[in-house]
């Protein structure tokens, strides 16, 4: 059995995808923990609305991923619906973060002042 190069490096690189959003899910799951153990403190709720970002750019992973498999398979029309759907997580997940990245360190600075 003779193994294609191009589909090998396809499936490492889909094996690795998971991995980083499996990682992301629990990094995810994690951040949003914190407001339920700390209730509502201003790194708490930074952490849940910062948590919904992480899993936008997860499921991006994911999405790329499928993508790579589906313009391996030669099914252009799903790909280029994929690509989109991939770029939209990217962008909403990054959006998400930074916002909420911004809001807490707002917060957190009004609260030393």
């Amino acid at each position: 059995m003779e193994i294609n190069a191009e589909r090998l490096f396809t499936i490492l690189v889909g094996g690795g995808a998971l991995i980083s959003v499996l990682a992301g899910i629990a990094a995810a799951i994690i951040m949003f923990q914190v407001k339920n153990k700390f209730g509502t403190g201003v790194l708490a709720v930074g952490f849940k609305y910062i948590s919904f970002g992480v899993l936008f750019i997860a499921f991006g992973i994911l999405i790329d991923s499928v993508q790579s498999y589906m313009q391996l398979s030669g099914n252009l029309p799903v790909g280029f619906a994929l690509l989109l759907a991939k770029d939209a997580c990217f962008v909403i997940g990054t959006y998400i973060i930074v916002i909420g990245s911004k809001k807490t360190g707002d917060k957190l600075e009004s609260l030393t002042k």
